[in-house]
This record gives structure tokens, sequence and C-alpha cells, in this order.
């Protein structure tokens, strides 16, 4: 990846800080080491290696030099590997949850506190909008 993008850092009380960019399409990407730290990966080349070609890339940080990134794909294939407790507990929400909602309903929705049924509705139609056009 070589296209000039700015970093966004993500800061979490668990998980620390980590660093993401955007690339031309808009798709998001992570720096592989803040990533690793938070799961407590001890080999971050070893992580990014393990991923598919798709799901890894360099990036130049500048005075910081060039870092492995990895994709959301990649992202997600890290935090499903980790056994840290934090990770475990967005590994459980991804297959007890989303997963399966997905499979069951064909899509995902956070709900919203205090929301009216017709409001959901009303949301889920723009949703499902927004994906016909993509």
């Amino acid at each position: 990846m070589n296209a000039a993008s700015s970093i966004i850092p993500f800061e979490n009380e668990e998980f620390g800080v980590i660093r993401a960019l955007r690339d031309e399409t808009g798709e998001p990407w992570f720096v592989a080491k803040d990533v690793c730290d938070a799961l407590e990966l001890t080999n971050p080349t070893v992580a990014v290696n393990s991923l598919d070609d798709d799901e890894r890339a360099k990036f130049n940080l500048g005075r910081q030099g060039e870092a492995n990134i990895i994709s959301e794909p990649g992202f997600y294939k890290l935090v499903m590997r980790s056994r840290k407790p934090e990770a475990k507990a967005f590994q459980r929400w991804v297959t007890h949850e989303v997963l399966p909602s997905i499979r069951k309903r064909g899509g995902y929705m956070v709900e919203v506190p205090d929301e009216t049924p017709e409001q959901t509705m009303a949301r889920a139609i723009l949703i499902a909008r927004d994906t016909i056009e993509r």
C-alpha cells in the first residue's frame, strides 16, 4: 500500500492504542504491531505472515519507517486466534450473536436503546437500500 492516508489512533482502556488508516477504496487497515500488542501476540512477524497475501501490506509511517498493516479480515483472524480474555468476549459475540443472526435472518443489526419498532424498520430499510445500491 503506498497511498498517503492519515493515521487514526483508536484508544481503548483494555487494548491501548491501535492505529488505523483507510485505503483508496475506504477499507480500514490496522498497524499490525498495535493489534499484536493489544492481543498479547508476542511475534507480530509470525502473526502477519500467517495471514493471506491480500490481508497484509506494508505502509510507510514516515519517520517511524515502514510498518506491516493488516486488513479488516486479517484483524478478525488475529482476534479469533487470541487467548486474551477480552478477545474471547469478542469471539463469543461474533460466534454466538453476529454469525447466527446473519445465518438466520440474513443480517445483523445492533439494537438502539429507546428505538421504536418503526424506527428500527426504517433503519433496516435504509441499510437494505444501501446494500442493494452497492
